[in-house]
């Protein structure tokens, strides 16, 4: 009776290990993380001709000629939304914690971060980022104005880019051969749902971001907006808003690897 008693203890006493381990085994498991890295492109999308290296980029309308020669816009938090999320929460800053609710979405970057444009036809990438191994279906996005207080991160950020006090983004060039250099406070959560699902392990993987530069300044009905003209500003920033897609790119070429 002793020894059976004592065997029942010690099968219970490995089935508790067996079970710990595994948690343990699992808890190491979801909490492994991979590099990722982020490009940017404002390539269009599709079979286009090859037109050389360019510098800037030439929007020609009717009599109108917009150049755009230089673009950047401030990303306040960069997320990836894993197959089994809706989507990622709103970000809820606490003095320097940053707090946001738990949602279960991978942090990518979280910011300010000022992301420089290519306007050259050229994908460079911008971040490099740890995240979760996993599956992910969309990228989120938050591009917000940002004002002088905040926490730590916000202060230094307006310290070190000071025409970005309370704008997100920022645009040089030209309108019929006039300079111009375009500000908006542009304050959107950008969801960019992938084609197929984009899996984190150890391929080191790579996410683009294109963005369509030409359509920030259309006017919807083949048009160009005169962005030194601030009755234009709502609906620049409107575009600005819808001109964004991401996908899966790991040869970095700017167009999406499932979609050839």
């Amino acid at each position: 009776m002793f020894a059976t008693r004592n065997s029942t203890r010690l099968s219970a006493l490995l089935l508790c290990v067996a079970i710990a381990a595994s948690a343990c085994s699992d808890s190491a498991a979801s909490a492994a993380r991979r590099p990722l890295t982020v490009s940017l492109t404002t390539q269009a999308q599709g079979a286009v001709a090859d037109r050389g290296p360019l510098t800037d980029i030439t929007i020609v309308a009717g009599t109108n000629s917009l150049v755009i020669t230089k673009a950047q816009l401030v990303a306040r938090r960069i997320e990836l939304a894993p197959v089994s999320a809706t989507g990622c929460a709103g970000v809820a800053e606490a003095g320097d914690d940053n707090a946001e609710a738990e949602d279960g979405c991978a942090d990518v970057e979280i910011g300010p971060t000022l992301l420089d444009i290519p306007v050259d036809g050229a994908t460079k990438t911008n971040i490099t980022a740890s995240v979760p191994t996993g599956r992910y279906r969309a990228l989120e996005m938050r591009i917000e104005p940002v004002g002088s207080s905040g926490n730590r991160n916000t202060v230094a950020f307006v310290v070190s880019h000071p025409e970005f006090k309370n704008a997100s983004v920022r645009i040089e060039g030209t309108f019929n051969g006039k300079a111009f250099v375009f500000t908006s406070a542009v304050d959107t959560r950008i969801e960019s749902v992938f084609a197929t699902p984009m899996s984190v392990d150890a391929a080191n993987p790579n996410l683009t971001v294109a963005i369509d530069l030409t359509n920030w300044f259309s006017d919807g009905s083949g048009g160009t907006l005169d962005p030194s003209n601030g009755a234009n500003g709502a609906r620049i920033s409107a575009n600005i808003a819808n001109s964004f897609r991401a996908f899966e790119d790991n040869d970095r070429d700017g167009h999406d690897d499932h979609q050839r």
